[in-house]
C-alpha cells in the first residue's frame, strides 16, 4: 500500500513538472521538489532515491525558468517510476 501512495505521488510530481513547461502553478512543483527530496532522503541507499536526487536539481532549473531535454527526461523518469509502483502488487 505504501509503495502504491509513493507511485501515485511520483506520477503528481511528474505531472507539476510538466506544467512548468507552460508556467502553471510553480508553487505546486516546489511543494513536490521538496517531497522528491525528503523521500530521497529517506531511502538514500536506493539507486533510484540517487537518480531522484538529480530530479530534483532539475526541478529547481524548471523552477528558475529553464525547461529543456533534462526536464522532459525527469518527467518520463517520475512516470514510469509512478507506474510501475501502481504495478507492483
Amino acid at each position: 500500500m505504501f509503495a502504491i501512495i509513493l507511485g501515485v505521488l511520483d506520477i503528481i510530481a511528474a505531472l507539476s513538472l510538466f506544467l512548468l513547461k507552460f508556467s502553471l502553478a510553480p508553487w505546486f512543483a516546489a511543494i513536490f521538489a521538496i517531497y522528491l527530496l525528503i523521500k530521497a532522503v529517506i531511502f538514500f541507499r536506493d539507486f533510484a532515491s540517487i537518480i531522484d536526487i538529480f530530479v530534483v536539481i532539475i526541478f529547481v532549473i524548471a523552477l528558475l525558468g529553464s525547461f529543456n531535454i533534462l526536464s522532459w527526461l525527469a518527467i518520463i523518469w517520475l512516470l514510469q517510476k509512478g507506474i510501475l509502483s501502481l504495478f507492483s502488487f
